[in-house]
Parts: C-alpha cells; structure tokens; sequence
C-alpha cells in the first residue's frame, strides 16, 4: 500500500466530513490511480478547488510542493512487498492460490511459533516499562497502526493511557520529541519505520528516532533490528511459511502482554 494512499486514507479519518480536506481526500482516493497524469490546474478542477488551496493541501499531507506529490502519485502505480530475504506473499493472494484450509494450517503454525519462541525476558522487561512509564505511545503504519490501535484500547482496560495517532506527521513529531520518561511501542513487521520516513525504501532516512530521548521497544520480524542502536527492546519472529501473518501475530502478542501485565499488576486486585 502506497505511502500516498495511506496519507489520504488517514486525512479521511482524522479530518471532519464537511472540511475541506475532507473533501479533497476522498476526491483524490477515488482516482488515485490517475493522479500522476494530471497537472496542478486540472487537478484543482477535479477537485473543485483553487490551485492554492489544493497546493495548501499538498503540503499538509507532508509534501514540500506538488511536484514532490505527483511524484509519489506516479509511485502508486506499483504494488508494495515486503522481502527480508525472500519473498512474502500477501494473506488473501495466498488464499486465493491455496486455499483457506491451507493457509489456516499456516496461520497455526506460526502462531504455535510464536507463544514458544519469544523472548519472556523481554515480554517481562516491557510489562515493567508499561507499567512504570509516565508516558506510553503506539505507532505503526497500516496494518502496524491497526496493531497501535488495538493496543492502546487493550490497554486501557487496566487504567493505562496510551498515546497513538493515523497521522504519520504527528508520529514524527511525537518521536522527535520524546523525553526519557516515554516508552514508544513500535509495531513494525519489515523494521522499516525505524528507518525511513516513508514505506518506500528510496524516500528519505527518518532522522527522529536518533533524537528521541524515549525508550524504543520494537515488535518486527527483521531480526537485523536485534542490533539497530535505536532500537532499546526487541521483539522478534520467524514465519513458519512466506506469508505476512504479522496482522494476526500483533493481536496475540498484544493478548500475551495485556494477559501477563493483568497478572502482575491485577490479579490481586481481582482476587
């Protein structure tokens, strides 16, 4: 999924119906396939918009110009995969060439994986840090945001606010801006938002995590990330099979650790 399509995506989200970025969103998601053809003037016409205001908008998406969006317009055109090494196939791609009973044997197995192969240490030291952390935040990208947003409602189950946001923008601010009293959970499969500011691998080095004063722990299947100075907890994974069951491994460890926080820090209570 491309990076504009998310921006847009998020924009749709996060903005009221009646606002004109709204408006401009949903108008640009619905031809998102053709926005590399067109110029400035005929896009601010397909919008019903003034070429200012659509230039405006550009830039609150992140862009420096509309250069600068035409070019990662002309991007959308490609399919995203994420390789770590090999090739990774897409849930529903693999489905549709497999079958469910297949990819439900996969789904199992990589879930047993998963429970049997973590680091507990790990799991412990990051339940700690939950709990004695002033301040807690989630980030992710796409399907890694979704795993954000589950976490940050697990979560408040057991009286403990975390922070997360659709907005890309607003992570990097957030990151930038982290003192040592914040634990920021990364969600990531690829390990790539630790290192680009974009989901493309050509799109500019994210420069936030290098001035963050927060603790970083990080949930990938890159296990290169075990050694990335930026990253301070790392949790990690091995796909049994070459497909991207990350959606599913996010949900369990989260029901893992909001289990295990429950049982340190509830249980008497409870009781």
């Amino acid at each position: 999924m491309s990076t504009l399509y998310v921006k847009l995506s998020t924009t749709t989200i996060e903005m009221p119906p009646d606002s004109i970025e709204h408006h401009i969103a949903r108008i640009m998601l619905k031809n998102i396939n053709k926005l590399y053809e067109l110029s400035i003037n005929e896009l601010s016409i397909l919008c019903t918009v003034s070429k200012s205001t659509l230039s405006k908008f550009v830039r609150f998406l992140g862009f420096e110009d509309y250069q600068d969006f035409r070019g990662e317009a002309y991007k959308q055109r490609y399919k995203e995969v994420y390789v770590n090494g090999r090739y990774t196939m897409n849930i529903t791609d693999f489905v549709c060439r497999q079958g469910m009973d297949e990819y439900i044997k996969i789904l199992y197995e990589d879930m047993r994986n998963l429970l049997h192969n973590l680091d507990y240490k790990q799991i412990e030291k990051l339940i700690t840090l939950i709990h004695d952390s002033e301040e807690v935040a989630a980030f992710g990208e796409v399907y890694s945001q979704t795993a954000a947003l589950n976490f940050q409602y697990k979560m408040s189950f057991y009286k403990k606010f975390v922070y997360t946001t659709l907005n890309d923008q607003k992570q990097d601010e957030y990151i930038k801006k982290a003192s040592s009293d914040t634990l920021l959970i990364i969600f990531s499969n690829s390990g790539r938002y630790i290192k680009v500011n974009h989901q493309l691998e050509q799109e500019l080095q994210k420069k936030s995590f290098e001035q963050t004063g927060a603790h970083v722990a990080l949930f990938t299947s890159n296990q290169s990330m075990l050694n990335d100075p930026r990253v301070d907890t790392c949790i990690t994974w091995n796909y049994a099979e070459s497909v991207q069951n990350h959606p599913f491994l996010y949900q369990l460890l989260i029901e893992e650790i909001a289990y295990l926080y429950k049982m340190k820090y509830y249980a008497e209570i409870e009781n």
